[in-house]
């Protein structure tokens, strides 16, 4: 997985040398998660929260409207339920570095549409749920019974979408699934995350 990371970075700067940068974007999301194959009486893990960021856009060529977009992502989320017997609560955060490929459709000079897909690379620092009196950190080996049975610091995942660009105002919505695990126990089920975001953004340059 370090080397993955380690790719990812090299490739980061790889983009930065060759390319020269169009466009800044601070952003703001709404999003909602929901965590597979982990119910409580029936009903899912779905915190929702907010992700703030920064995307540095990067023309391919001038001949097509093709960009390559990195940044960078602080997500929190939290949720609670009523189940028989106990209040779920659960809290979820995570760093993130995405990386798309980007299609822009320019209507006019004002008004444009775009469709993207890429790849995140996820650094999770937070991930607790407590019910019925018990706390449980996902990413504590003691709490879960052992280093293999905790969720994973570092994951891989995809995100595809779309969104609109108004002036220097960004509107989009984002799918975002996990392509490795975010925790499995010997003998159990993988849990992974799926996430929809809702997003607001303002280029700066």
């Amino acid at each position: 997985m370090k080397k993955i990371f380690a790719l990812a970075a090299v490739a980061l700067l790889a983009v930065s040398a060759a390319w020269a940068q169009d466009y800044t974007r601070l952003q703001a999301s709404y999003v909602s998660h929901r965590l597979t194959n982990l119910t409580y009486d029936g009903k899912d893990i779905m915190p929702k929260g907010v992700t703030l960021g920064a995307v540095l856009g990067f023309s391919v060529t001038d001949d097509l409207p093709i960009f390559v977009e990195s940044g960078a992502n602080l997500t929190w989320a939290h949720s609670a339920m009523d189940v028989p017997g106990s209040e779920v609560k659960s809290t979820y955060m995570n760093f993130a570095i995405p990386v798309n490929g980007v299609y822009k459709f320019e209507i006019n000079d004002k008004v444009a549409i775009s469709g993207f897909a890429g790849l995140n690379f996820k650094v999770n620092f937070l991930g607790k749920t407590k019910a019925y009196g018990e706390k449980t950190n996902w990413l504590s080996k003691d709490d879960m019974g052992g280093r293999d049975n905790r969720a994973n610091i570092f994951q891989l995942g995809c995100q595809f979408g779309a969104g609109v660009h108004l002036g220097q105002v960004y509107l989009g919505y984002e799918f975002q699934p996990d392509l490795m695990n975010f925790q499995k126990s010997e003998g159990g089920k993988a849990h992974k995350w799926l996430a929809n975001y809702i997003t607001v953004g303002f280029d700066i340059e």
